[in-house]
């Protein structure tokens, strides 16, 4: 199993990366003494197909705490729910929550920790791709507000972030495609080989592989590289600003104007991987318009999406709508809205003197009506 340090002086953890190594979570909560007693919050098809798997292996089973799947629950009232149930379960400060699932998982149960009893232990369990290379690496939790996306929360780092990559064989394709966008983010603002790499492993990085017993142990290996690769730089920049003061706001490629998308249509229409690919395009044409980058590479980061099977267009939404979601951000700061723009390969610059009426055009080419 490998190990990539995330280093936050006493808020330091350990990031556990593996192969079926699911089974082994109990001895590790066992041996760390991080919880008297273990909750597990899921959601009801991650706890069928992984829930006994990580539950077998405590003397006192978890309980389990199931949450209904989907964006639109990651909302306070669900969080309230939580809550009462661990008050009714007499949870303490010395109990331990386990965040089995996706993001939405992630970030929800993350945020019940952070909050309850002013913070309780917990680890993220990642089962998605889109969980394992961003969302449960670095400490942001959340709840969605109908304004907007992860307008409530609390960076709160967890115990450990321990994955497992054979779950990533159980997603759909469209699932396996929304982490794919966050994968390619991070070649984009930090590490131009690992952009490269994905280029040429493009046909690969689908489900197929997945079909067949002879072809999934070398597909899994393949995807534990890319995990890899990705939690290292995901920590890196972490680690130079836990808070998202400045140098961690790089992660937000993309994300300005898909989560405006996601908003907008009230996370129906777009999975958080299709909204930032179609970010990460206008991102790109916003940086050509401004004259920061060539036309090669935004014609690179549009190729390598659509070989992925990811959205590069706006399916009629108007543009003004958007432009207008983006001043509610939470990447907003003193009323100026903060774009990540790409420079080259690997990397960008953050720039809050972006004219509105130039993005607003980006959107309108881009399909926006």
């Amino acid at each position: 199993m490998a190990k990539i340090k995330v280093e936050l002086k006493e808020r330091s953890y350990d990031i556990m990366i593996g192969c079926g190594n699911l089974p082994e979570l109990a001895s590790l909560v066992r041996q760390e003494k991080w919880g008297r007693e273990v909750f597990v919050i899921t959601d009801p098809l991650v706890n069928d197909l992984c829930g006994d798997t990580v539950r077998r292996g405590f003397k006192a089973k978890p309980v389990t705490l199931e949450v209904p799947r989907g964006e639109r629950f990651k909302n306070l009232r669900v969080a309230e729910k939580l809550y009462d149930e661990l008050a009714r379960l007499g949870a303490h400060r010395d109990s331990l929550i386990v965040a089995l699932g996706g993001g939405v998982i992630g970030d929800l149960a993350g945020f019940v920790a952070a909050t309850y009893m002013r913070g309780i232990g917990y680890v993220q369990v990642p089962t998605t791709l889109l969980a394992q290379v961003d969302a449960a690496i670095g400490g942001k939790t959340g709840v969605n507000h109908p304004k907007c996306k992860n307008m409530i929360g609390a960076f709160y780092q967890p115990k450990a972030v321990f994955i497992d990559v054979s779950t990533i064989a159980t997603l759909p394709a469209r699932e396996l495609r929304t982490g794919l966008a966050e994968v390619v983010k991070y070649g984009l603002i930090e590490d131009a080989d690992f952009f490269k790499f994905l280029e040429a492993n493009a046909h690969h990085l689908n489900t197929k592989a997945f079909e067949d017993e002879g072809t999934k142990r070398a597909a899994l290996g393949l995807w534990q590289t890319i995990v890899g690769e990705s939690a290292k730089i995901k920590a890196l920049v972490v680690e130079k600003d836990e808070r998202e003061t400045k140098a961690r706001m790089v992660l937000n490629f993309g994300h300005t104007v898909g989560h405006a998308l996601e908003s907008l249509t009230r996370y129906r229409a777009y999975n958080h991987g299709e909204a930032v690919a179609i970010g990460m395009r206008a991102a790109a044409k916003i940086a050509r318009r401004l004259k920061l980058l060539d036309e090669e590479v935004e014609a690179r980061l549009t190729a390598l999406l659509e070989k992925l099977g990811l959205p590069t267009e706006i399916a009629g939404l108007p543009a003004k709508k958007i432009v207008d979601a983006l001043a509610i951000d939470k990447k907003v700061i003193g009323g100026r809205v903060n774009f990540v723009l790409p420079e080259r390969l690997g990397k960008v610059v953050i720039r809050d003197d972006v004219p509105l009426t130039l993005v607003k055009n980006v959107l309108n080419e881009m399909g926006a009506k």
